[in-house]
């Protein structure tokens, strides 16, 4: 019996020695990524943006992504022709428009069969909330005015309103030396109108060229 036992034990012990490799470099692949991130806006009004993202991988195929950012300007032809309106009836010109954004998101990042090692392509889903904030300036000669004294401007024209955006887009990442890589992609963003706050608002169509770098942990 006491043979058997150590039989037992001394098996358990070689056993768990050779697991023990597969153990740490199954722990050792990196589950959490950071990314920071920037590139040019496209619409409208053409700008820049600049964001940072955390990734949670839960499996090969999927991670959860959280993402913070700013854009610059997303105004868009609408915000234009009523600055117009404005404008001609206070005997004025529209020096600048503009709809700044920031804004946090959520949601799923799903990871596509790579065509090989080098390459990862991958879709996202997510939701959030963005607080945009509108920008005009009327002019008359060249000289910026407030146009306070003639006319009080609406929601669609001044101030911040907290909005929901929906996002989508897809990229490839690059991987390189281990732990680092590269993420090239597209992500649409579209902040949803708040008619109980301005009237006739319309849904802001974002779109981002995504330019980033990451690190695995």
């Amino acid at each position: 019996m006491k043979r058997c036992a150590r039989v037992a034990l001394w098996s358990m012990v070689a056993i768990l020695c050779i697991g023990a490799p597969a153990a740490r470099a199954q722990t050792a692949e990196p589950r959490l990524a950071v990314e920071l991130a920037g590139g040019p806006t496209l619409g409208h009004k053409s700008s820049g943006f600049v964001t940072g993202e955390l990734d949670w991988k839960l499996n090969p195929r999927i991670d959860i992504f959280v993402e913070g950012g700013h854009m610059a300007n997303v105004g868009t032809s609408v915000l234009d022709a009523n600055a117009n309106t404005i404008a001609s009836a206070i005997g004025a010109q529209v020096g600048s428009t503009g709809i700044k954004v920031n804004h946090f998101d959520a949601g799923i990042k799903f990871n596509l069969t790579p065509p090989n090692p080098k390459v990862h392509p991958y879709v996202i889903l997510g939701a959030g909330l963005a607080k945009t904030t509108t920008e005009v300036a009327f002019t008359v000669n060249g000289a910026v005015i407030d146009p306070g004294s003639q006319v009080t401007l609406g929601g669609d024209l001044s101030g911040s309103n907290n909005k929901t955006i929906l996002i989508f887009g897809g990229g490839i990442l690059f991987p390189f030396s281990t732990n680092y890589f590269i993420d090239a992609g597209y992500r649409f963003g579209g902040i949803l109108s708040k008619v109980s706050d301005i009237e006739n608002d319309v849904t802001i169509k974002s779109q981002r060229i995504i330019f980033g770098a990451g690190v695995r942990f």
